[in-house]
Order: structure tokens, then sequence, then C-alpha cells
């Protein structure tokens, strides 16, 4: 049974599920005890088709997707091996809340990572 079949499948066992608490004026208490023997058939057949559609909608769908999840490999980033060059930002010698200040004796520009 295909995933569109199934979906169907589901809709339909809804329909039939829940028709005699919609229609109830369609179901006539014939029983005894209050109940209308075609609202138990419609909802216990509605139930039966229902799961049934749910079970091949899992089977075809659920099931391969959580093979693939399990089965997923993330790349490995390896690193390049050779360090970086150029200017490295450096933290401040005391600390950002110390009240002494560094400053650079050539430009008077204060460097902070």
């Amino acid at each position: 049974m295909t995933t569109l079949n199934a979906l169907g499948f589901f809709l339909l066992g809804m329909v039939l599920f829940f028709a005699p608490a919609f229609f109830p004026e369609y179901f006539a208490v014939k029983a005894l005890d209050g109940s209308s023997t075609s609202a138990l058939w419609l909802a216990v057949m509605g139930l039966l088709q229902g799961s049934m559609g749910i079970a091949c909608i899992i089977r075809n769908e659920a099931v391969p997707f959580t093979v693939k999840l399990m089965t997923l490999r993330l790349p490995n980033f390896a690193p390049s091996g050779r360090p970086a060059t150029g200017f490295i930002l450096r933290p401040l010698r005391n600390g950002y809340l110390s009240l002494e200040t560094t400053v650079d004796s050539d430009n008077n520009e204060r460097l902070a990572a």
C-alpha cells in the first residue's frame, strides 16, 4: 500500500469513527441499553481502518526516515596543520576591569582582544 492510499484509509477511518457523533439522527437507537448497532459497527470499522492506515504510513515513511537519520555521517573537518599568521590580538595584561590602561607607545592606541 502506498503512502497516499494509507492516508486515504486513515481519513476514511476517521470519518467512519466520528460519523455517529456528528450525525446522531441517522443512527436510530434500537437496543435496550441505548446504543445503536450501526453506530458501534462504524466506530469499530473506523478504528480498524484508521489504525491500518497509520501503521502503513509509519512503515512507509517513518521507518526509512529513522534509518537515514541513524546512518547519517557528518563531515570531518581536519585542521590544516599550519599556524595562523598575521596580527594576533592578545588580552589585556591586568584585565578589562583594572584601573591601569595599557597604551602602545608608538601610536597611543589601546590594543585589546
